[in-house]
């Protein structure tokens, strides 16, 4: 069920009603609405679902005793062999043919190519978060099984995030029929909802037929058609994801319910690190705390700390999807956030790290990084490792910095998503002293046009054909 879809508001807006009406029936309501909402993708994966949680929830309560070490690796088996059929089988029997050159299995057969059920990669990592905090008493482990399925299954960030921890949403739905009706929540979430709608429908939906169209067949494409295609990429994700992001977080406001932040605008990132700290952050977070520093962090000496930023990272790229090129893409990103701690030290060592304190630096520095995101993202939409390879060589030729002027009017496209990406990170930047003059200066009725204008927009830029949100494959 599409957050973009008449059925998604049909189902949203009783289950609002009745969540205010009756507090303390929220819990169940909820689970009931949770159970339509993610059953209505496929009984099936819905009952798998309720199986795999429920093991994990029975492993938690059991952690405090004698065999806790035990019921912690089973518990993380459970979801991850869970991950690992659905989406890993088939590409690890081929990757291990072409290793041993031997033929395992007919790829034909139908085990092997099993749907995957939407929130799979997400909820997992859900799981294994709670299952380590409770076994190092970060938090308690929750006794109550709808609470728990409330923590992991809530609608508006089950599918694609974001990935939220134990610590963060428990104390929330423990407290769930005393949170009361506050119009400042709900006008936050009413405004991260259109601007969801916004990037998704409006923006990301708009500019998907040239990125299909570039890289349907990208072994076809030159380096200047390559690097046009990549920054169209670029911001088809980013206004996809991060919309559906600002869409779930909207959704939880109008509950009362706070979800973490997945994006902070990270196209201004000047470097792989700040990138990592604006892009899919609850991820990022996630890798950092239940691999890099597991693997060591930076607690013994460099040689260990970049082996295990690499590992983390190309763990981070296969978790994306089963293909190489998922792999080679977190392997790319592991490369950039080494290259940059190296590049760090040695301005260190030099005394210069004034210099990138200048803007002119800055912006510079957001320029060529801008670039090195743009050559990752070839190795992620690109299905076939050697194509995106050949491409990225193309696209690093001198020849490939001469456009055909068939293609300036995409740059025109994306010099205006640049803009408007800019605008978005001043506007969040600023946001409580916008708010507050919004509130202030602005007049109530000419507030309700602009929100009617908006939203009159959006009901018919929605009226095409909608695409999945890009993450719902992952």
């Amino acid at each position: 069920m599409m957050f973009t879809t008449l059925d998604f508001a049909v189902f949203l807006l009783p289950t609002l009603a009745l969540y205010y009406a009756f507090p303390r029936m929220r819990l169940w309501m909820l689970t009931v609405a949770n159970v339509i909402f993610y059953g209505y993708a496929g009984a099936g994966y819905l009952l798998l679902f309720g199986a795999v949680s429920t093991v994990v929830y029975l492993c938690a309560l059991g952690m405090g005793g004698r065999y806790g070490r035990l019921l912690l690796w089973l518990g993380i088996a459970v979801p991850v062999g869970n991950l690992f059929l659905f989406k890993y089988t088939d590409f690890f029997l081929r990757s291990v043919e072409r290793v041993l050159n031997l033929h395992l299995v007919s790829h034909d057969q139908t085990w092997l190519h099993l749907v995957l059920p939407l929130g799979i990669s997400f909820y997992t990592f859900e799981l294994i978060s709670y299952l380590v905090d409770v076994r190092k008493r970060k938090i308690e482990p929750e006794r109550h099984l709808l609470r728990f399925w409330m923590f992991i299954m809530f609608f508006p960030h089950m599918i694609a995030g974001p990935i939220m921890r134990g610590n963060e949403f428990l104390p929330q739905v423990r407290n769930l029929s005393a949170i009361r009706w506050q119009p400042e929540l709900i006008r936050s979430g009413l405004l991260l909802i259109l601007l969801g709608l916004f990037k998704k429908n409006v923006l990301s939906d708009a500019i998907a037929p040239y990125c299909d169209s570039f890289f349907t067949h990208p072994g076809w494409l030159s380096g200047a058609e390559g690097w046009t295609g990549a920054a169209l990429y670029a911001f088809q994700i980013y206004l996809d994801f991060s919309g559906y992001s600002d869409l779930a977080v909207g959704l939880g406001l109008l509950f009362g319910l706070k979800l973490a932040a997945n994006f902070r605008t990270p196209y201004v990132s000047a470097n792989a690190t700040e990138f990592w700290r604006r892009w899919h952050i609850t991820l990022s977070t996630w890798i950092r705390d239940y691999i890099y520093i597991p693997l060591g962090g930076s607690r013994h000496g460099p040689i260990r700390q970049y082996g295990g930023l690499f590992a983390a990272m190309t763990l981070s790229g296969i978790w994306h999807g089963s293909n190489w090129t998922f792999a080679f893409w977190g392997m790319y990103q592991g490369g950039l956030l080494i290259a940059h701690k190296l590049y760090r030290n040695g301005l260190r060592a030099a005394g210069w790290t004034r210099l990138t304190e200048h803007w002119l630096y800055k912006g510079a520095a957001v320029a060529v990084f801008f670039a090195l995101t743009c050559i990752g993202w070839v190795l992620f939409r690109t299905e076939h490792l050697k194509e995106a390879l050949v491409l990225i060589r193309r696209m690093l030729m001198p020849s490939a910095f001469i456009f055909p002027g068939w293609v300036h009017h995409f740059w025109l496209i994306i010099l205006g998503l640049a803009m408007l990406h800019l605008l978005e990170y001043l506007l969040f930047t600023h946001a409580g002293k916008i708010s507050a003059w919004w509130q202030e200066q602005v007049p109530a009725p000419v507030r309700a046009g602009v929100y009617t204008l908006a939203l009159t927009v959006l009901v018919l830029a929605s009226q095409g054909e909608q695409s999945n949100f890009i993450y719902f494959q992952f």
